[in-house]
């Protein structure tokens, strides 16, 4: 239970700190208090019947005809006691009847003159009366009382008045606990919306507002110096790497310019493979670290045409890419992020496969799945989530002569799939294979992730493309 209360919102942790003491106390006080009510209580009431007992005898004595005596039991059973007249005999001692200490006849029996005799009866010999006190009249006659249980309700009036007053106390606690939770807690709450929306490297330099209480004040300086150092940290990283990859590109100029005047055709052919690795490379970094992406505007392309371009500039060079699915379909996306991440799919593939599919399907509710499907030696299960990582390179599972690059081919599509609002899966496929599938959202979902999706991550230039833009 206490560790369950600690995991609880600090609202309610706060709310129930300072209420339930006070609804304890409350509760003690009203549970304990027919301790001392609901006795004298029950005893006033069978003195009242006693009374009016005590009251009837005096009447059925004065009574001289038959006649006066019904008319005063009539007029006492319509009061609310109801009374029959019966046998002497039934004043005789019965040991078979008990009656319990709380039964309300026995507290009338206590409540009259000593000089009355009574006794308890199961009922009357009519049949009419049930469980009643039968009272001697003091001139050889007898009367059944069949007195009335009490008053009713299981609350007194008393009980009633103190609930009223514990409420007026209970509830402005009430309301002035859950109104400074609200006020403590209002703060951490626009805290952790505005983390959730913020961008590593994009937007204010202090998103945190520095006001309200000294906590929340500290708590608002600490993220927000965080924040800095964060972004600091980004900065730098992201300069020393263009940095660097800016720098190699004129020494692998000069590279290319020696390697092309070459008079050993297996030298210059090794020389030149070598520095295409390198600036296939260097560019990769550039594009993960570009805001191109970010620039780029939305707008409906022909996502069959796209799919088709890119299937086409493989087959240009020699590769077996084909394309499987319907001529036209307009989608509302970033054309080129897009085309450049399904170019690094299939790229990807063309290392390890001899045969490559490319498929679109359009579900019913709008939504669109992007599977590049090859036929190589496929990925083992652990890495499928791995290789989307930066600089995660999965060689081990799908070996291949070209080993170069950074590793973020991958993670350059599973950036940009993201900032579509998407996901990006990769399951192995029988008898062997791999199959990337990108699952996009229909356009409504994807103009909503648009303000809501951090991009790390900017799509490339396509050779060429071959799509009909609608918009």
């Amino acid at each position: 239970m206490g560790k369950r209360f600690r995991t609880k919102s600090i609202r309610w942790q706060i709310a129930a700190s300072a209420i339930v003491p006070v609804l304890i106390a409350s509760l003690l006080t009203i549970f304990t208090q027919p301790m001392t009510l609901y006795a004298p209580e029950s005893v006033s009431h069978a003195r009242q019947i006693a009374m009016k007992i005590e009251m009837v005898l005096e009447q059925i004595r004065a009574a001289t005809t038959p006649a006066q005596t019904a008319a005063v039991l009539a007029s006492v059973s319509n009061s609310g006691l109801p009374v029959e007249q019966v046998s002497v005999a039934d004043l005789a001692a019965d040991p078979a009847i008990s009656v319990p200490r709380a039964d309300i006849r026995r507290q009338i029996k206590n409540n009259l003159p000593d000089g009355v005799v009574t006794r308890f009866r199961g009922a009357t010999e009519t049949g009419r009366l049930h469980d009643v006190l039968v009272v001697g009249t003091g001139d050889g006659r007898a009367l059944a009382f069949k007195p009335p249980l009490g008053p009713p309700g299981w609350i007194s009036d008393k009980q009633v008045d103190l609930i009223l007053k514990v409420l007026v106390v209970l509830l402005p606690v009430l309301l002035m606990s859950l109104c400074a939770a609200s006020m403590i807690t209002a703060p951490l709450l626009k805290f952790a919306e505005a983390a959730e929306t913020l961008k590593p490297d994009d937007g204010p330099d202090r998103p945190f507002e520095e006001s309200g209480a000294f906590e929340i004040r500290t708590l608002a300086k600490s993220l927000n110096d965080m924040r800095s150092r964060v972004r600091g940290m980004i900065d730098d990283r992201t300069r020393m790497l263009r940095a660097i990859s800016h720098d190699f590109r004129t020494p692998l100029t000069r590279l290319r310019l020696r390697a092309e005047r070459s008079i050993q055709p297996e030298l210059k052919a090794s020389m030149l493979a070598d520095i295409a690795a390198l600036s296939a490379m260097i560019d990769d970094t550039l594009t993960y670290l570009s805001k191109e992406m970010a620039t780029e505007k939305p707008l409906n392309a022909d996502l069959p045409s796209l799919l088709d371009t890119v299937c086409s500039d493989f087959s240009d060079m020699g590769y077996d890419v084909q394309y499987a699915g319907p001529e036209r379909f307009a989608y509302h996306c970033r054309p080129r992020s897009l085309g450049r991440a399904v170019t690094n799919l299939v790229e990807n593939s063309s290392k390890f496969a001899r045969q490559i599919t490319v498929t679109l399907r359009v579900l019913d509710h709008g939504a669109v799945l992007i599977n590049v499907v090859d036929d190589g030696p496929g990925l083992p299960t652990d890495l499928h989530v791995r290789v989307l990582e930066p600089f995660f390179k999965g060689d081990t599972a799908r070996t291949s002569a070209d080993r170069s690059g950074f590793g973020l081919g991958l993670s350059i599509v599973d950036d940009i799939v993201r900032a579509h609002g998407g996901r990006i899966a990769l399951t192995n496929v029988m008898p062997h294979g791999l199959n990337a599938e990108i699952s996009l959202p229909s356009e409504n979902a994807f103009a909503a992730s648009l303000q809501s999706l951090p991009v790390s991550a900017a799509g490339k230039r396509l050779s060429k493309y071959r799509f009909r833009a609608h918009g």
